[in-house]
């Protein structure tokens, strides 16, 4: 297709010269000119067809240049989006160039275009069977690790079975070391030796006696109990229950003792 567009580029470019070579020798006969004016006026329009047909060459090269790269990316894009196109060698046509009536300078060589790259249909298929073969690899060691995780649970159930097993046992010996320790403590309380009996003292009350005054000088007393039993004392006699006679007054009928209590005359005396 580009070599199309540049052919019908270069046959009107060679269109355009011949125009203007024809317009240029028609145009004495037009004005009325004499054939003795014609060779400076074609030497100038040759000249200018030249100059016009190197410009137009030179921009057909430029816009084949310009399809050609378009027209060859596109391919490139189009060879990587379906990988599984046939190598095929591409061959540029050669360029017809048609004559040239008016004298043209050498045209530039063309460039062709460089050779598109192609894909290796080995390469993809090995790279397709190693991810095939990568993709089993992964999915035996999924395999694996799934079988493995569920020896682990079967183990783990089994170890929480015998958790539970030795917890009832437990709790069967704790019930056991319970039961046995009341019985060691009921035992412990029979065999406990008995405390000998106490024995109660029975003390006899001491009767303290009380005495009167039967008599009284200065510095002597003598008295007398309900029993009729006597005593003579004088200052500083030991009398029991009424410790030692400090003072015997005479005058009032009284005699002190250490102990505070105080031997009067009985009132049947009185």
């Amino acid at each position: 297709m580009a070599d199309n567009e540049y052919n019908d580029e270069y046959q009107f470019a060679d269109l355009d010269s011949m125009g203007s070579d024809h317009l240029g020798d028609e145009e004495p006969i037009a004005g009325g000119e004499d054939p003795g004016g014609k060779q400076p006026r074609q030497g100038k329009n040759i000249l200018r067809n030249a100059l016009i047909a190197v410009i137009l060459i030179v921009l057909a090269m430029l816009g084949y240049k310009f399809f050609a790269s378009y027209w060859a990316n596109r391919k490139a894009a189009d060879e990587t989006i379906v990988p599984t196109i046939t190598t095929t060698t591409q061959s540029t046509p050669p360029v017809e160039t048609p004559p040239v009536q008016a004298v043209q300078p050498a045209a530039a060589p063309v460039e062709t275009p460089p050779p598109q790259p192609t894909v290796d249909n080995s390469q993809v298929t090995q790279k397709l069977s190693d991810l095939e073969i990568s993709q089993q690899n992964v999915r035996s060691e999924v395999n694996s690790v799934n079988s493995q995780l569920g020896g682990i649970n079967s183990n783990v159930n089994d170890l929480s079975e015998k958790i539970a097993s030795l917890n009832r046992e437990i709790s069967v010996l704790a019930n056991k070391v319970d039961q046995q320790s009341n019985q060691i403590a009921i035992l412990t309380e029979r065999t406990k030796p008995k405390p000998p009996p106490v024995r109660t003292v029975v003390t006899k009350p001491i009767t303290i006696p009380i005495y009167y005054i039967q008599a009284v000088i200065p510095g002597r007393a003598w008295l007398i109990a309900p029993n009729g039993s006597t005593l003579t004392v004088r200052e500083g006699t030991q009398i029991t229950g009424y410790g030692v006679i400090k003072l015997i007054d005479p005058n009032q009928g009284r005699i002190l003792t250490s102990s505070g209590r105080v031997i009067r005359f009985s009132q049947q005396d009185s």
